[in-house]
């Protein structure tokens, strides 16, 4: 059937490849979406993809009965992965043969799936804030829509009134209880306040542990689909989806799943890459920036584009967002990682000088949201000179923070934290700007409406966990606290502990720990070297295991601190989920290969899991964290060096440790530990 448009006004215009039509009997079945992306008053975006080439087309209309309009053959761009023959703009992510060749035979390909072929296509010509339905058909089959729940609403036009919900969530990805948990919460919430959502921001993180093809259609698209077939995320780019993708080619499974503008087709000015852009959405004017594996410096490209667009906006509303957040004493710390703190010494100041409103970031697992701040720029971070308002923000409390209507320099900041949204939750200290510190899974909903921007932090239970609130009307003077309010800094607050040697003389046995063999000057403390004192272990013929006796459960986070000799053969690591001398895991160094491997030991049998080289110069020490997410370790080295273990099942509860094999020798500065909440 030929498929025409009624008017030159709603022609449907392509946007990317199109996948050949084959001439293979089985027909094709549908495997992702339909969903939406990158909105704009008179356009929209709809991606599906399918097992196997098809017929595409799609169909839409003012009703689902009414599908009136319609778009097929060369007009929709069509991508494909292997194994399916025809000529495309470009194929779905596969791996590249020297990271193939480097990764462990062991671990499953983050290639996409053969046999895929994936369908984007543009509508243009719509009405601004109108709503259609659609649906996506292979020839005359309808695959999806054509119903109440495939619809979606053209954006109002920059400058109108504005009236929005948007939802605000990030570290969702697990695909686990807490993840659905949160979304469900967040479904229940809109429901009782009669209010829909928008648009949808995603902080990062949104398919552990490596961002591949198959972690997306899991962790994400299989999760979200209720909502991603109703209106569009927005999305930034975590660490984890930087595993397999790459900001500066715009390569990789992240940049399969979304379409962000790279010429201004949503507002702003044209930042050429997906990587980072700008959208306008009524009186908001949205920013996300890449915090992960770009030049994040005042001379960068992302950092000139940003000052280009701003220096253009006329918006209401400034709403910044991108993963790594300037301020966190959550599951990261802002005060000590370096992406962080150039995100806050770097990017910061250059929003503020715009007027910025709010900066939602992700990352750090936990909620956290600031006072009224500006200029909070030092290393570390204090209140001092840095806060406007030190109230609650809350309209039932002490009142909304205030600015003056506009963007105007320097009137404050709202700083959140919301990377809450599915892994484990968890806060090492206490970040002094913040007005609330809220250690549990949620997300944020944003209510903007007309001058005022109402936040809520639905926890994963429904329940509101913080409300605050920005008025921007009238012109206001602020002026900086003197003497601001501070959050407690209560260590019995603090979700992680450290189990570090004891006070023990120089030279003796420490307490409180489990070591095995227990011969003399097996393991002796020395100095104290920064939070901890240093312990030297010496295996003789046996391997040494040293077992925390402060901690048996289940862990969401550990770190440790180890050097051993460059040249030494014998390998140094991390006992976990230890239930006892033949049950338990071992993630180890190898100093001699420059390699670190995970073993699992059951029934006086050990098998190793995988092995993967490393850089690092064990002959200093050498920082080691891991944390199990769902049915992954996360592992990261002195903070830079990243990867992904993948497991059986999750990680069972049980005992830490620390273990050196015969004959070896290595310098451990205690173990910090984060239970899981």
């Amino acid at each position: 059937m030929k498929l025409c448009f009624p008017s030159a006004t709603l022609a449907v215009v392509a946007w990317i490849s199109f996948c050949a039509t084959s001439t293979a009997a089985a027909p094709a079945e549908l495997v992702r979406g339909p969903y939406l992306q990158m909105a704009t008053p008179d356009s929209m975006v709809v991606v599906w993809r399918t097992r196997g080439p098809s017929a595409p087309s799609v169909r839409f209309g003012d009703s689902p009965e009414t599908l009136s309009h319609a778009v097929e053959g060369e007009a929709i761009t069509r991508r494909a992965s292997v194994g399916v023959d025809g000529e495309f703009a470009s194929r779905l992510y596969r791996e590249p043969a020297k990271a193939a060749a480097r990764r462990d035979r062991r671990d499953p390909s983050p290639s996409t799936p053969p046999g895929l072929c994936q369908y984007e296509v543009r509508l243009t010509g719509l009405k601004p804030g109108t709503r259609y339905y659609y649906a996506v058909y292979d020839g005359d089959r309808r695959l999806a829509g054509g119903d109440p729940e495939h619809t979606f609403t053209t954006s109002p036009p920059p400058g109108s009134d504005t009236d929005l919900r948007v939802w605000v969530v990030g570290d969702s990805g697990t695909g686990g209880s807490d993840q659905r948990r949160v979304y469900k919460a967040m479904q229940g919430h809109v429901r009782e306040t009669g209010r829909p959502l928008d648009l949808y921001l995603h902080l990062g993180d949104m398919a552990y542990g490596d961002g591949t093809d198959p972690e997306f259609q899991k962790k994400f698209f299989d999760v979200y689909q209720p909502t991603l077939r109703q209106m569009v995320c927005w999305p930034t780019m975590g660490n984890h989806e930087g595993h397999t993708s790459r900001g500066a080619r715009q390569f990789g499974p992240y940049y399969d799943a979304y379409v962000a503008p790279t010429a201004a087709e949503a507002g702003g000015v044209a930042s050429g890459t997906e990587a980072y852009y700008a959208f306008d959405i009524a009186g908001v004017h949205f920013i996300c920036l890449d915090s992960h594996d770009l030049d994040r410096t005042p001379g960068g490209a992302m950092a000139r584009w940003l000052q280009a667009d701003l220096d253009e906006a006329r918006a209401e509303w400034l709403i910044a967002f991108w993963h790594h957040p300037p301020y966190t004493k959550g599951s990261h710390d802002s005060d000590t990682e370096g992406e962080l703190i150039e995100m806050r010494t770097h990017i910061m100041p250059i929003l503020e000088s715009a007027g910025v409103d709010l900066v939602l970031a992700g990352h750090s697992h936990i909620y956290e949201r600031s006072m009224l701040i500006d200029g909070a720029y030092a290393t570390p971070t204090v209140a001092e000179g840095v806060v406007l308002d030190d109230g609650d923000g809350d309209p039932d409390g002490d009142g909304p923070y205030r600015k003056s209507a506009g963007l105007h320099p320097n009137e404050g900041t709202v700083a959140v934290v919301s990377g809450h949204g599915g892994a484990g939750v968890g806060r090492k200290g206490t970040m002094p700007i913040m007005r609330q510190i809220i250690v549990e899974n949620g997300s944020l909903l944003l209510d903007i409406k007309g001058d005022e921007l109402t936040g809520t932090m639905i926890n994963k239970a429904g329940e509101t966990s913080d409300r605050f609130r920005i008025v921007k009307r009238g012109q206001v003077q602020q002026v900086r606290v003197e003497d601001p309010w501070r959050p407690s800094d209560d260590p019995s607050q603090y979700t992680e502990f450290y189990v570090a040697w004891d006070g023990a003389a120089r030279g003796e046995p420490t307490a409180g720990w489990d070591v095995t063999p227990a011969t003399a000057d097996a393991v002796r403390v020395e100095e104290k070297s920064g939070k901890y004192r240093q312990a030297r272990f010496q295996a003789a013929d046996a391997p040494l295991t040293a077992i925390a006796q402060r901690f048996s459960g289940p862990v969401s986070h550990i770190e440790v601190q180890v050097r051993a000799p460059a040249d030494q053969e014998e390998a140094v690591g991390v006992v976990l989920g230890y239930q006892g001398p033949d049950d338990y895991f071992v993630y180890r160094l190898h100093p001699a290969e420059k390699a670190a491997s995970l073993s699992r030991r059951q029934g006086g049998v050990e098998r190793e899991l995988t092995r993967k080289a490393v850089e690092a110069d064990f002959s200093k020490m050498v920082k080691i964290s891991l944390e199990p997410v769902a049915d992954i370790l996360e592992v990261q080295l002195n903070g830079a060096q990243e990867y992904t273990i993948n497991l059986d099942a999750p990680l069972p509860p049980g005992a830490v440790g620390l273990r050196v094999e015969a004959g070896g020798s290595a310098d451990f500065a205690g173990i910090g530990i984060e239970p899981k909440q």
